[in-house]
């Protein structure tokens, strides 16, 4: 049987713990959350380190989810540092740049969508390793809509981009909720 080419797992309602918060402490949603969790990272992991000769990608959509936990860090640290070495790429998809944190330093790739404020814009030009003083880049990214956004490739080149994936690309990737029956 032949693998299927997209796998999609979305998990409403994970609750994980605070960083630092001792194990013992966890409630009971807190513990099944992270359960849950080090499924999803053991499925990811065995996902990208099947076929090399395949290039497989992981999205992880709200990303600042598995930032907000040791546990979480922990499986992206793994996931990123590994998926060179597996033909895979890591799109980590979070509303602040600075949710990155450590892991900002082992971005290859950075695409920066608008921003609601300058300060926010400048936060995230820095997290993504561009020169701040750079042409007006943070006004510029306030400005940003609809599939517009800042680009910093592999070579640390910057540029402007406008991203319209196919209607096919955006149904088969779309989490928005919707009402049973529709």
């Amino acid at each position: 049987m032949a693998e299927p080419s997209l796998i999609t797992i979305r998990m409403p309602g994970l609750n994980l713990p605070e960083p630092g918060t001792e194990r013992a402490a966890y409630t009971r949603s807190e513990r099944v959350s992270v359960a849950t969790l080090a499924l999803v990272a053991a499925l990811a992991l065995k996902l990208i380190s099947g076929d090399r000769s395949r290039h497989k990608l992981v999205i992880l959509d709200e990303a600042w989810a598995l930032f907000a936990s040791s546990q979480g860090r922990a499986l992206l640290n793994r996931l990123v540092r590994l998926a060179r070495a597996f033909n895979a790429t890591i799109l980590l998809v979070t509303q602040r740049a600075d949710d990155l944190g450590e892991l900002a330093q082992l971005v290859g790739m950075a695409l920066l969508f608008g921003q609601d404020s300058p300060r926010e814009a400048a936060a995230g030009i820095v997290e993504a390793g561009i020169d701040p003083d750079e042409g007006g880049l943070a006004t510029r990214l306030t400005e940003y809509r609809r599939g517009r956004c800042l680009v910093r490739d592999l070579d640390g080149r910057v540029g402007e981009a406008q991203i319209d994936p196919a209607p096919a690309l955006l149904a088969a990737l779309d989490n928005t909720p919707r009402e049973e029956g529709r």
